[in-house]
């Protein structure tokens, strides 16, 4: 049986142009809240990853998701940290907290802009910010992002653009939208983050669900206007979903940008588990609409032959879809975001970021990859892309809710 190399010890890479030295996982936070309903499960998966050696984590004022969604997992987190503060254990200049801003306004807290659809103007900007690290007691963030654009474009199951039609409708933008991407659009969001640095509320900056477009322009109007460039791009990015490597990742590249993906699991999927309960009890279908691309039939044969090939070198899937992403050259001198709602996904997902995936081992994840190109993602028309053979649902199961 091939056998993959395993270290000792947790790797540490400078993050980008920063001087924050990262480890190649970050504590992602997002379902600590909603799937994770008690705040002591949050705490305990905390300590572990503090334990292991995580010194990273990436939250957002709109966590949880799938429900109870805004600024209930930021607070968690902040009676963590103000807990281990206290007694010791960790030492705030020693942990990277990073998190995000939505212009949907959802978790803002605001009393009159509160879930009202903004273009990150100043206001917002910093009241979203200040509030982040109220409920933290962080006292200033290491890494602000800007959740998702504002404008007219396309999230998360499609990399085709479609702008809005005269009804002012966009095809898979399950959220509102403020603006068309103008430069004075631009303007307003890099003079909103310029306000947060001279306030001292922030070291850096990145970006989230974006495109070459949104990067390039903000990064071009930084220049111009004298703010730091954006340090990171927090996009959708697995085994099953390479779509940022097509175009995003060079703009990317040529601004000195460092990946810092989410979904290495795709919600899960690609940890195999979902072969072996209920299909009904996943996380795709406990909430109607929430991220129904990972579930779809395609994503689940390409998981199925993962899950093989994982079984073959004597890894799990888990570890396998991992330490795939921390090995693609966009996520160089990165991180990866793990999700996790339990003490022993955590020391799985951790534990995963130790392997060393031999050039073989890559090699054989890029046929599957050729077989099935970015199952998660629809090119044309959703119709179609739902039409297509894999490993559907047993004929008695309903299919699953998909994004609108």
């Amino acid at each position: 049986m091939a056998t993959v190399k395993r270290n000792t010890e947790l790797k540490k890479v400078k993050f980008g142009t920063t001087d924050m030295m990262v480890t190649q996982v970050c504590a992602g936070t997002m379902t600590w809240g909603s799937f994770n309903a008690d705040e002591s499960q949050a705490h305990a998966q905390l300590d572990k990853l503090w334990q292991l050696g995580v010194n990273f984590i990436d939250t957002a004022e709109l966590y949880p998701v799938a429900w109870n969604y805004g600024a209930l997992t930021e607070r968690w987190i902040g009676n963590w940290l103000t807990k281990r503060v206290a007694d010791g254990t960790v030492e705030r200049s020693k942990l990277y907290i990073a998190t995000k801003v939505n212009p949907g306004g959802v978790g803002n807290e605001h009393p009159t802009r509160a879930k009202k659809v903004h273009g990150y103007d100043e206001e917002i900007v910093e009241w979203s910010c200040r509030k982040s690290i109220e409920r933290m007691n962080c006292g200033y963030i290491d890494l602000y992002q800007i959740h998702w654009p504002s404008r007219d474009t396309p999230l998360m199951s499609t990399p085709t653009f479609r702008p809005a039609d005269e009804n002012g409708k966009i095809k898979n933008r399950p959220m509102g939208w403020h603006d068309r991407g103008a430069q004075e659009d631009f303007d307003r969001t890099i003079k909103s983050i310029m306000k947060l640095f001279e306030l001292g509320l922030i070291r850096h900056w990145g970006v989230s669900n974006e495109n070459a477009f949104g990067i390039t322009m903000l990064c071009q109007t930084a220049t111009r206007l004298g703010c730091p460039l954006p340090v990171s791009c927090q996009n959708d990015f697995s085994i099953l979903n390479q779509t940022y490597e097509e175009d995003t990742w060079e703009a990317a590249y040529r601004f000195n940008i460092v990946g810092l993906p989410y979904g290495a699991l795709a919600g899960g999927t690609l940890s195999g588990k979902y072969f072996d309960k209920p299909l009904d009890k996943c996380r795709h279908r406990v909430s109607a609409g929430f991220q129904p691309r990972y579930g779809c039939a395609q994503a689940m044969a390409a998981t199925r032959e993962c899950v093989e090939l994982a079984e073959r070198w004597n890894i799990t899937p888990t570890e396998l879809a991992i330490a795939w992403s921390i090995a693609r050259p966009c996520n160089a001198n990165g991180s990866v975001i793990i999700g996790t709602t339990t003490v022993r996904q955590v020391e799985e997902c951790v534990g995963a970021a130790l392997l060393e995936l031999p050039d073989e081992l890559m090699k054989e994840v890029d046929v599957i990859h050729e077989k099935y190109r970015n199952p998660c993602m629809y090119y044309t028309e959703k119709e179609i892309w739902k039409s297509l053979p894999g490993l559907p649902p047993p004929a008695s199961e309903p299919e699953p809710e998909r994004e609108q």
